[in-house]
């Protein structure tokens, strides 16, 4: 049997906020996270936004929507 080694880093190596927001469709709210990761890659590039939804059952037009709802985000931080 081979060994095994696990590490993890004490410091963080980025940092990411989340925010809670929903699309409401048909009148059922559907809940999501947008994921603003707040650091930068060795290169200085940042990384992506991420839709996280609450549940794994969001009809496909919902999730269409997520480069929608990361644009309004967007939109925000000008």
């Amino acid at each position: 049997m081979s060994d095994i080694i696990i590490e993890i880093n004490k410091e963080p190596d980025f940092t990411e906020i989340w925010h809670q927001g929903y699309v409401k469709y048909n009148g059922k709210e559907h809940k999501f996270f947008l994921v603003y990761p707040k650091s930068f890659d060795e290169e200085g590039n940042q990384y992506e936004l991420n839709i996280k939804w609450f549940y794994a059952r969001v009809p496909r037009e919902i999730r269409a929507m997520e480069n929608k709802i990361i644009d309004a985000f967007k939109q925000t931080l000008e």
